[in-house]
């Protein structure tokens, strides 16, 4: 049933296309946004210094910062099914533009934009990444948005609008989510595609106020937008607070949708969608570990059926070589419905083990398995062990 819905959305979608529109206008907007400080730049050096030898290129680069992460992994399950698959692979910008001369004001005019690719078709048996990259309406286009925000900065306060990491997942889930495949599937980061629809994830059509100072991170964040009948002046709000000290690292977040429904299409929220979670994490030279767990009420999804639910992941990595490029990583997720819930056995439980070799700046070549022991609702297993090597090279 809800497969029929979501086709019959997405055909929809192929033929009005309002919000691809939306979503076109607004990168539009962005690139004209980003275009025009930087030509203001230019031209306020230009006059200023006429004698400057800089030229325009350098005013740009200075400014703007490209990056890549190129992530792929091939591999094969217990039945010996053998596939490629993406492991969410994206390319962007950055910038920064200095509002004041002034560096200790830190007033600034920020930005990104980031798009995500389909390198290869994506594989559901062999399936690297829990979070497609995509929003529910981009899954399986060849490029796709995977952030877009503009905002500024001043003294310790950061304000950003548009598609970005929410506050539930950047201040509230510590240092987990850092394997190299398989992981975060435990703690509704991800729910329905990306998480941006719900706020959990990578919000759309958000505003962001963010806090940092001596460790201690604040933030508070609200969607606001028009796609159902319970639209509100802000439809979902969360909040997350984050502190580290001498390698110890606490976060706590929490997400609430106020515009869902009661039988959601797949780019609305559920009614009654909430989400907590609390978090720690220790990292002391070559050691790292971190673990959360959520309390998740309507946000997560089998069938057509939403339900509540508890959540775990944990993370764990030791760099065993001198050199520090070689580590042995260990990850654990369990998400389970609630027992009124009435989905019987069903649960999300696996195992994650992993042996890299760092060969530059966060750039991996690895090999890593999903020991599964998931459950369908008669208690049978309902997804094989997975095995793969994968190669992320970033620049």
């Amino acid at each position: 049933m809800q497969e029929q819905q979501s086709q019959k959305y997405l055909d929809k979608k192929i033929k009005s296309n309002p919000m691809k529109k939306l979503t076109t206008t607004y990168g539009k907007a962005i690139v004209l946004a980003v275009t025009l400080l930087l030509i203001q730049e230019t031209q306020a050096q230009t006059t200023s210094n006429s004698n400057d030898d800089s030229n325009w290129f350098d005013e740009i680069t200075s400014r703007v910062n490209p990056y890549a992460s190129i992530r792929i992994g091939a591999g094969f399950d217990e039945d010996g099914e053998i596939g490629i698959g993406n492991n969410a692979p994206r390319a962007g910008i950055r910038f920064k533009h200095a509002l004041s001369p002034n560096e200790g004001d830190n007033f600034n005019a920020i930005g990104r934009v980031e798009l995500g690719f389909n390198l290869v078709s994506r594989d559901e048996t062999i399936e690297f990444a829990v979070d497609p990259g995509a929003g529910i309406a981009q899954v399986g286009d060849a490029v796709f948005s995977r952030l877009g925000w503009l905002g500024i900065t001043y003294k310790d306060f950061q304000l950003t609008f548009g598609k970005q990491n929410s506050v539930y997942y950047t201040l509230g889930a510590v240092e987990v989510d850092k394997t190299l495949a398989f992981g975060g599937a435990g703690i509704g980061v991800w729910n329905i595609a990306d998480g941006g629809v719900s706020g959990t994830g990578r919000a759309n059509q958000v505003m962001i106020l963010k806090y940092a100072k001596n460790g201690l991170s604040l933030g508070a964040q609200a969607q606001v937008r028009n796609i159902s009948e319970n639209n509100e002046s802000i439809d979902t709000y969360g909040f997350g607070a984050n502190y580290r000290i001498d390698g110890f690292g606490i976060g706590v977040g929490y997400n609430k949708v106020n515009d869902g429904v009661e039988d959601p299409l797949p780019d609305q929220a559920k009614e009654g969608d909430e989400s907590f979670i609390v978090s720690a994490s220790y990292e002391k030279n070559r050691f790292t570990v971190a673990a959360s767990y959520a309390i998740l009420n309507q946000h997560q999804q089998v069938g057509d059926v939403f339900y509540d639910g508890t959540g775990l992941e944990f993370f764990g990595r030791y760099k065993f070589s001198k050199n520090e490029r070689w580590h042995l990583g260990l990850g654990y997720n369990y998400l389970k419905p609630k027992e009124d819930e009435n989905l019987g056995d069903f649960d999300t439980k696996f195992v994650i083990t992993e042996l890299a070799y760092r060969f530059k700046k966060s750039s991996y070549i690895s090999a890593s398995s999903r020991i599964d022991q998931s459950k369908d609702i008669n208690g049978d297993n309902r997804r094989s062990s997975i095995f793969g090597i994968g190669i992320r090279f970033d620049f």
